[in-house]
C-alpha cells in the first residue's frame, strides 16, 4: 500500500519482467539527442543490478531436494501435527512439476514414493496436495506416468476415490488416475486390472458433482478406441446410470452435458449400446426430448443440445432398423 510520497527513482525488479520494465525506463531516461556518454557503473547501482539478478537466479534441483526433505518428516503420518511447512513444499513442487524437465528431476530425486506416501496421510490437505501433483507430473508424460505406475499406484487412487472422508481428496485422485491412463498403455492396462470402471460407476452414483463429472470424462476417453471396454461399460449397466443422472433436476449444467457426451459415444460407436438406449423401460426418449425441450436455444447449452439431437437422431435410425427387420 502507498504511504502517500512518490518514489521517483524505478522499481526494484522481482522477476525478468521487471528487468525489462526497469532496463527500458533507464533507457527511455537518456537523452538519446545528444552525444552518447558512456560512464561507469557506480557501486551502489552495480551493486542493486548484481543483487536483482541474483535473487531471480534459483536452483530448481536444490528447493525440489528440499522440499522433498520436508515431505519425509514423521509431521506428514501424525495426525496431530502442524503441516504447514509440508503444505508450502508440496507448492514449491507444484510450480516447477509442469516442466518436463524438472517432473524427471523430481524422479530423479526420488520424489514419486515419497508423493505416494503423502497419499496415506492422515492430513487431507496432504493426500489432496499429492494426488493433484501426480496428475500433474504424469500428464501426457509417458515416462513419468510408467514410473509412477511401477510403484502399483493405481489401486491406491482408486481406493481414495472410493473411501475417502474428503471430496476434494477424492476428486484430485480422480484426476491423476485420470492423467496415468491418458495416452499411456500400461496405465490402461493398470486400469482395467484394477477394474477402474466400477470405480467410475460409484464415483457417478455419488452425487459429487465434480466426480461426475471426471468419472464421465474418463469413460468417454477411455473406451472411445476399444470396444472391449465399451462391452463391459454397457454391461455394468453406463447407460442406465448415464440416463438417470440426465433424467434428474439434481444435477448441474456441466455434468449434465458430460454425460450427454458420454452417452453419445457409446450409442454412436457400439450397436449394442444404442440398443441398450432403445429399451423401453429407460425411457430415454423422453428424458432426452424433455431435457432437450428445457434448453433448446440457450447459447451456454448448445453442445448439449447438440449431442442430444444426434443421440435422438441414432435412435430414430436404430428403431426404423428394427421395424424394417420385423417387416422382413
Amino acid at each position: 500500500m502507498s504511504d502517500g510520497q512518490d518514489d521517483e527513482g524505478p522499481r526494484r525488479p522481482r522477476n525478468l519482467q521487471g528487468l525489462l520494465n526497469f532496463c527500458t525506463e533507464i533507457t527511455a531516461r537518456e537523452d538519446t539527442t545528444g552525444p552518447s556518454q558512456l560512464h561507469a557503473l557506480d557501486p551502489e547501482r552495480r551493486a542493486f543490478l548484481e543483487e536483482a539478478l541474483s535473487s531471480m537466479t534459483v536452483d530448481v534441483v536444490k528447493r525440489l531436494a528440499e522440499a522433498l526433505k520436508s515431505l519425509c518428516n514423521e509431521a506428514v503420518t501424525m495426525p496431530s501435527e502442524n503441516v504447514a511447512e509440508q503444505e508450502r513444499a508440496m507448492e514449491i513442487i507444484e510450480e516447477y512439476v509442469d516442466d518436463l524437465n524438472h517432473a524427471e528431476d523430481l524422479q530423479k530425486l526420488g520424489g514419486f514414493p515419497v508423493l505416494m506416501k503423502c497419499l496415506d496421510s492422515p492430513h487431507t490437505s496432504l493426500r489432496t496436495g499429492a494426488a493433484s501433483l501426480i496428475g500433474d507430473i504424469c500428464q501426457n508424460y509417458l515416462n513419468c506416468q510408467e514410473s509412477m505406475l511401477s510403484l502399483n499406484i493405481m489401486p491406491v487412487l482408486l481406493d481414495m476415490i472410493d473411501t475417502d472422508e474428503d471430496d476434494q481428496a477424492k476428486i484430485k485422485a480422480m484426476y491423476a488416475v485420470s492423467c496415468l491412463i491418458r495416452h499411456c498403455p500400461k496405465g490402461q492396462e493398470e486400469f482395467v486390472k484394477a477394474d477402474g470402471l466400477s470405480y467410475l460407476m460409484r464415483a457417478m452414483q455419488s452425487g459429487v458433482e465434480k466426480l461426475i463429472v471426471k468419472s464421465a470424462f474418463i469413460l468417454t476417453n477411455f473406451v472411445r478406441k476399444n470396444d472391449s471396454h465399451k462391452a463391459t461399460a454397457v454391461s455394468m449397466g453406463f447407460v442406465e446410470q448415464l440416463l438417470t443422472i440426465l433424467s434428474s433436476d439434481k444435477f448441474d449444467n456441466i455434468s449434465r452435458e458430460h454425460c450427454t457426451a458420454a452417452l453419445l459415444n457409446l450409442a454412436a460407436s457400439y450397436p449394442p449400446a444404442l440398443a441398450e438406449c432403445l429399451r423401453p423401460e429407460l425411457n430415454a426418449s423422453e428424458i432426452l426430448t424433455s431435457r432437450l425441450d428445457s434448453i433448446k436455444g440457450k447459447e451456454e447449452l448448445q453442445e448439449e443440445e447438440g449431442y442430444i439431437q444426434e443421440i435422438l437422431v441414432l435412435m430414430r435410425r436404430g428403431i426404423g432398423d428394427c421395424e424394417e427387420n420385423t417387416n422382413r
